[in-house]
């Protein structure tokens, strides 16, 4: 994992700095935090990184949260 230094973010491609940094939607944050695989599905549907959070969270609602959080902030 890699920090971008010009917009702030993980893994970036983007070279024209902060201007063309996505809005974090601040209600799948929230959902990522309380019940992290509903802020994944709201994010993006019921796909393979939502079931792999499912599992995440079964084993610890903390590692479910952590992924689903870093997740929901960086796509």
């Amino acid at each position: 994992m890699c920090l971008c230094l010009k917009c702030g973010c993980f893994s970036c491609k983007n070279t024209s700095g902060r201007k063309g940094k996505k809005k974090v939607d601040c209600l799948a944050i929230l959902l990522a935090i309380v019940l992290p695989p509903a802020g994944i599905y709201k994010k993006e549907g019921c796909t393979a990184k939502f079931w792999g959070n499912v599992v995440l969270t079964v084993l610890g609602v903390a590692p479910g949260s952590i992924d689903a959080v870093i997740y929901v902030s960086c796509s």
